[in-house]
């Protein structure tokens, strides 16, 4: 993966505050009947294309859009020193997410129905970059330990 397609290695910080964000912003609309981001009054034309007659909420857009940001943001930020190695695993990972992925769809597709496949899709929408991240997150902490491990052996 080339690093000129990578955010700076600053955006990680600001990807997880809006990621963090918008789980906050979710679980909160889960458990309360507040609605914040409603356009009350909606022109004629808008209503025609949302479907709704005067009001419309858009905590749900809102909310998905901070975490499919953050995701994003975590997963394709560069690393603080990026190299062949942090390049090659960041490849890897992501072949492997894909993998997985696609995998766990595809038992999924027989597995349910209705509404809870209609979610789940919704849903997968996230878990490609959900399982990039713990896996890449991963391999780079195996990555520092074993590099640990090497130093105070050579030191000692």
């Amino acid at each position: 993966m080339k690093s000129r397609f990578l955010f700076p290695a600053k955006a990680r910080s600001f990807g997880l505050i809006l990621l963090l964000a918008g789980l906050a912003f979710y679980i909160y609309s889960q458990n309360s009947v507040n609605e914040i981001f409603v356009w009350h009054n909606l022109p004629r034309a808008l209503q025609n294309f949302t479907g709704s007659i005067l009001d419309e909420n858009f905590d749900d857009e809102i909310q998905l859009l901070m975490v499919l940001s953050g995701l994003i943001l975590l997963a394709f930020s560069k690393e603080r020193l990026e190299d062949e190695h942090i390049t090659q695993l960041r490849s890897d990972s992501l072949q492997w997410a894909v993998y997985v992925n696609y995998s766990v769809f595809a038992v999924l597709i027989f597995a349910s129905y209705g509404l809870g496949f209609l979610m789940f899709t919704m849903y997968n929408v996230l878990t490609l970059l959900v399982f990039f991240i713990i896996r890449f997150r991963w391999k780079i902490f195996l990555l520092n330990k074993a590099l640990t491990t090497e130093v105070k052996g050579s030191v000692s």
